[in-house]
Order: structure tokens, then sequence, then C-alpha cells
């Protein structure tokens, strides 16, 4: 079930925190965060439960910033860099505690070049995503239906995608020179803060390549 909100409520955010993990995607008016706008934000819990923010004073909305910016919260995330850019620029802080599910598909995922939240969703859990929405106006202030279904689908699967890459990380054990998959990916993780700043500032930090691992 789906509820469209301009903020969250205290009890949403107790809600979440007891989740501790929570799926995110963001609808946007384009790719470029200083030009477009953000429209939508969608979260997901650990119990299906989807809460979608559609606000035009990102700013203001207090209860939304406090989840976002609490570290015990793990947010999941498909290409975090573009969705944390966009919260940097309109909610005007870095969410806290980010694991980008795409990063973990180019180091998990070697067998595949094809690291979309689709291709991702249909390899790990056999569920095939309908993106004919994706290039709609999320700039509504009705949303269609169609509209609403294509973006809780987009978060609602990203927690399960992270426990399916997580696994394979862990099987595919060590690389050539000692580092652990699973290290790896965490390593990267934590570069996610830094390379928004180097996008949202000018700096490209890699082309559509799947042997890259931060590209788009």
């Amino acid at each position: 079930m789906e509820r469209i909100k301009n903020d969250l409520s205290e009890s949403d955010v107790e809600r979440l925190r007891k989740s501790g993990i929570i799926g995110i995607d963001t609808e946007t008016g384009g790719l470029i965060p200083h030009r477009d706008r953000l429209y939508l934000m969608q979260i997901c819990d650990n119990d299906g439960v989807i809460d979608i923010i559609q606000t035009d004073h990102w700013k203001n909305a207090r209860n939304l910033r406090l989840v976002m910016m609490d570290p015990a919260i793990q947010k999941v995330i498909h290409f975090a860099i573009m969705d944390c850019a966009f919260i940097l620029s309109y909610l005007g802080m870095l969410p806290a505690n980010v694991y980008c599910t795409k990063i973990a598909s180019k180091i998990a995922r070697t067998y595949s070049s094809n690291h979309s939240l689709a291709g991702l969703i249909a390899d790990l859990l056999g569920i095939t995503l309908d993106k004919k929405q994706q290039m709609t106006f999320w700039g509504k202030t009705q949303l269609t239906p169609e509209q609403i279904e294509y973006a809780s689908n987009d978060v609602k699967y990203l927690i399960e995608a992270r426990t399916k890459l997580e696994t394979i990380l862990e099987q595919k054990g060590l690389l050539p020179m000692g580092i652990s998959y699973t290290d790896l990916n965490k390593a990267c993780q934590s570069c996610i803060p830094t390379l928004v700043h180097i996008w949202i500032n000018g700096w490209d930090f890699g082309k559509e390549d799947p042997q890259v691992i931060f590209g788009i």
C-alpha cells in the first residue's frame, strides 16, 4: 500500500528506525541536480510499507530529513550517486549510511553487463519491472495510478536485492590480491559521499561501462 504525503509523520520515523534498513528511490525531471527538479521520494521499509513524499518544499520536510541523516538506518538505493546528489541539492544534506545496489552489482555480478535496476531485479528475483512510465512527467499534482505503481516498484525490491548481492559477494570469497569481494564492496560504498560532491560540482567519475564501478 502506497501513501502519498508531503513529509513523514513521527510514527513513520519510529517505524523506519525499527526497520533499520529502507529502500529509497527518487523521481526527477532529468539527470542534472542544478537544473532538474526533485519531484518524488519513495521509501520502503523492511515490511514492504511504501511512503511516497511529494512536495515543493523539501527542506521543510523535517521528519524526512531526520530519517535521511540517521546513521542507524541503512538506505538502499540503486545508482545512489545520482539520487544522493538530488537529495543534497533539495534537502540540503547527504543521506547517512547508504548502500548502492548498482555498485554492489558491478562487483558481485561480473557475469553480467546489465547493471540496470530492471536487469538486476530480473536476474536476482525473477521479477520483470515495467519501465514504461520512466520517461513521464513527474511534476503533476495528481499522479496517475500507473505512475504510482511504477514509483513503488522501483523501491519495493531494493532490500531483497541487497540481501541477494551480499550473498553472492560472500560466496565469491577472495580476489587474487587477497581482499574479499565483501570488503571491496564496503570500501567502494564508503566512497559515495565523495563521488556525490565530485559529480555535483562538475567533475566526471566514469562513463557508462560495466567495467567502471562508479559509472552510470
